[in-house]
């Protein structure tokens, strides 16, 4: 297998993900600064009256967690060109394609 340090990785900068429960379940990807800001993001959503977007007669919102989106290597697995977040083992580094993927 590949060294980690051959594969180039996507670190996701200033994304982060924020998982809400509306009588269910609705996740956003939130981009911000900082871990700080992303949860005040977040917090802030749950105030705005169109949070939900389609759903009809929200009664409760709550925030669930928010977390940093986890780094993604540039890999060729199978075969096939991806993105993942954990290396197995076979999988091949490989260059950007022309859209960055």
């Amino acid at each position: 297998m590949a060294e980690v340090s051959d594969f180039l990785k996507n670190e996701r900068p200033n994304e982060y993900e924020a998982r809400f429960s509306v009588s269910g379940e609705l996740c956003v990807d939130i981009t911000a600064s900082s871990l700080e800001e992303a949860k005040q993001k977040a917090k802030a959503m749950m105030d705005n009256e169109e949070f939900g977007y389609d759903i009809e007669e929200v009664n409760d919102v709550r925030l669930n967690h928010v977390w940093k989106k986890p780094v993604m290597f540039l890999v060729t697995r199978d075969g096939r060109k991806m993105q993942v977040s954990r290396l197995d083992d076979g999988d091949l580094p490989r260059q950007p394609d022309q859209d960055g993927f």
